[in-house]
């Protein structure tokens, strides 16, 4: 554990885990959690400069591990349409806890009390109930929730999502973590508690979930780390809800004075908005279904035309990689054309000199000739005078 945290905790192997909807402040109340001395594992995913840039506290590993599920069965984080019947059961997923439970006992295995945060697990906790039990974990849930047209308002300037596709995604997120969590230890906080009361309010939910009285220290320094207005940068009031679907304003004030009140969700409200939801997505479903389907289309046509179009980029990278090649090939051939005819020239210089040396030659042997026949005659005549 953190050296922030000093505490007696007798029973081992809890967990923490962060659930709400993305761009809801669970960044930031998981990077608080750290501060306050929980692990978080050894491979979270760093911030962006333009996003998060506080960290997004998440295990790369874990969240690679989700990804890749939801890809196999056809879906994603931002997809609306249901999973496959029985998804948690089928081998894939079978295989997916297996390796969750290896990284868990890697990164967690000597850990007391640690933390954990992947708003996706708000859709996959059956897949993570089993893992809960095989590994010895006792599951604390905290239920982060902030308001809808402001989780909207971000995930437009982050992913261009179309405000009503943001709306569903944070009704489908919020029901699916209320439901997963019922029957375990949990508590709901808003994300302007988070930013107002911060430590102090985590403090208080810790504290609960261990039954102590006492006995957690916070370095209240560290809370200017993670806490500050720059966090909010997109602030609506809650009177602004008024122009969304009602089953989303209700379920927004349900979470609301849960948070509040500490006493957990109303059973009545609850089972009234999740009974209305149910019968709307009977309505719905067969056009969502078309919706994803479409958008997935889309995807797919965009990711064709953007591999495309980086094989159009490097074919034309080529093409002038190869022009360039020819022409300094085309100067070379010239520069080779001049010396070959320079070379011409100089051999024909040097084989009319080679003639002319060749006529001086047969003109200098016949001069040596004649002087021979010369010789031989005078030498004859010498001879004759001798006797």
């Amino acid at each position: 554990m953190n050296d922030h945290l000093h505490t007696t905790v007798t029973h081992r192997n809890k967990a923490v885990i962060v659930l709400g909807m993305h761009r809801s402040g669970t960044s930031a109340l998981a990077g608080l959690l750290h501060e306050l001395g929980l692990e978080m594992g050894t491979s979270l995913m760093s911030g962006r400069e333009d996003e998060n840039e506080k960290g997004f506290w998440e295990h790369e590993k874990i969240v690679s591990i989700h990804d890749r599920l939801l890809a196999q069965l056809g879906s994603s984080w931002s997809d609306t349409g249901p999973l496959p019947p029985d998804w948690f059961r089928c081998d894939l997923a079978r295989q997916c806890q297996d390796e969750i439970c290896q990284v868990l006992e890697a990164d967690f295995g000597t850990e007391s009390l640690w933390a954990l945060k992947d708003p996706r697990m708000c859709r996959l906790m059956p897949l993570w109930k089993p893992v809960f039990e095989r590994v010895n974990i006792e599951p604390l849930f905290i239920l982060i929730v902030r308001n809808p047209l402001e989780v909207a308002a971000s995930l437009q300037r982050r992913d261009n999502m179309d405000r009503s596709h943001a709306l569903l995604l944070w009704l489908q997120y919020n029901l699916a973590a209320v439901k997963s969590t019922a029957g375990y230890q949990r508590r709901f906080l808003t994300f302007a508690q988070l930013l107002e009361q911060g430590a102090p309010r985590l403090e208080e939910i810790l504290r609960g979930f261990l039954q102590q009285p006492a006995g957690l220290s916070f370095a209240a320094a560290g809370a200017s780390k993670f806490l500050s207005s720059e966090l909010r940068h997109h602030v609506m009031s809650d009177r602004s809800l008024e122009d969304v679907p009602d089953i989303i304003n209700r379920l927004y004030r349900l979470l609301v004075n849960a948070a509040a009140s500490g006493d957990g969700v109303e059973d009545a409200e609850w089972q009234a908005v999740q009974g209305l939801y149910l019968e709307s997505t009977r309505l719905l479903n067969p056009w969502l279904d078309l919706s994803d389907a479409l958008r997935r289309d889309l995807t797919s046509r965009n990711i064709a035309f953007d591999d495309l179009q980086r094989e159009n980029e490097q074919l034309t990278r080529g093409l002038r990689h190869a022009e360039a090649l020819v022409q300094e090939r085309e100067a070379h051939v010239q520069v080779l054309d001049k010396a070959l005819q320079e070379a011409q020239a100089l051999v024909q210089e040097r084989n009319e000199r080679v003639d002319e040396l060749t006529v001086a030659l047969q003109e200098a042997t016949r001069y040596v000739r004649q002087h021979e026949t010369s010789i031989s005659t005078l030498t004859a005549e010498l001879e004759q005078l001798k006797q």
